[in-house]
């Protein structure tokens, strides 16, 4: 009870403002998203996917009237499919919290571009984007915004990750639900639910809240992909999930990883191959591919411990470099 003292002392102290925000958080789900949206996908079932409410024009004259949805489109896995669907054609509607990031791409690209700036661990964002797109007919969606929390569950901030949850998770799938509901009326399309070769494994000591976040969109995309599937849907449904990507989520999440990391164009260059081929799980990099498997092959409990020692050594490297980092500066 004394070591937990200076937790619940802190927790107290937080407790009105945190109790509020979830008070006020629940309230918008249960009184206002649910109603919201279905009035969102009825205006979208209605619209003219011929007349788009957007300014996107037609971009290099190649007469594609469909658009492609990038969210977390700022940096990363995100920015890079953004630049590969639009070498394809598509013109881009474009989501991440960073406007200035935004507008760089969009200048980078050259092509017609509808930014739409959000915050998706904001339910009032999450609902705003869902109406944003209503008129718009969307062929390919990547369900890409994501970040990690890496350190002892004892010690890391409750508020940065119920955040992780609320954007890993909550925004997920509101969003796959929406995207999917406005596919299947309008004949077809392609979703890519970007989760991580971290959610195939049974748990991750030392960022367990990331693993089970990325868990839950695996299991979901497959099992949504299998009702699709017996179903004769025309939407394609698959889930990538990639090893270590040298992307500046290592930053965010402060780890270092224990296997080479690809490039994020290595990354889209083979997921895209395989959503070609209608693939429902895409893990790139033959090294991730081959520790899942393997995995697969050992006691649960030996696989966790085995986790739990290489994320805590990528940690101690993480703080060693820092430190060195700290030191020179």
């Amino acid at each position: 009870m004394q070591r937990a003292e200076p937790y619940l002392k802190t927790m107290k102290d937080t407790g009105r403002i945190l109790g509020r925000s979830v008070k006020k958080a629940a309230g918008i789900c249960a009184q206002n998203a649910e109603t919201m949206l279905k009035e969102t996908l009825s205006r979208a079932a209605g619209a003219n996917p011929d007349d788009p409410a957007g300014d996107f024009g037609d971009p290099a004259g190649c007469g594609r009237k469909n658009y492609a949805v990038v969210t977390g489109a700022s940096s990363g896995i995100g920015m890079e499919f953004a630049r590969r669907l639009s070498l394809e054609g598509y013109p881009l509607i474009l989501i991440a919290r960073r406007r200035d990031r935004l507008e760089a791409l969009r200048r980078e690209l050259g092509t017609e571009c509808l930014l739409l700036p959000a915050d998706l661990a904001r339910r009032e964002d999450l609902i705003r984007l869902c109406e944003d797109l209503v008129g718009r007919r969307i062929e390919v969606f990547i369900n890409n915004a994501g970040f990690g929390v890496s350190g002892p569950f004892l010690t890391t901030e409750v508020g940065r990750e119920i955040g992780m949850v609320d954007v890993n998770v909550t925004a997920q799938h509101v969003l796959f639900k929406y995207i999917l509901h406005r596919m299947e009326a309008e004949g077809g399309g392609t979703i890519l639910n970007v989760a991580s070769s971290a959610g195939l494994f049974p748990a991750g000591p030392y960022m367990s809240g990331y693993y089970a976040t990325k868990a839950y969109m695996a299991s979901l995309t497959r099992g949504v992909a299998e009702e699709l599937r017996q179903a004769g849907s025309p939407v394609y449904v698959g889930c990538l999930c990639p090893g270590p990507v040298n992307t500046e989520f290592n930053d965010v999440a402060d780890v270092s990883f224990a296997l080479p990391g690809i490039s994020a164009e290595e990354c889209v260059d083979y997921a895209l191959r395989m959503m070609a081929r209608r693939q429902t799980v895409i893990i790139p990099g033959r090294e991730i591919r081959a520790a899942v498997i393997g995995q697969r092959l050992l006691p649960t409990a030996l696989t966790v411990r085995i986790a739990a020692a290489q994320q805590k050594k990528k940690m101690e490297e993480a703080a060693a470099a820092n430190a060195e980092a700290g030191e020179q500066t």
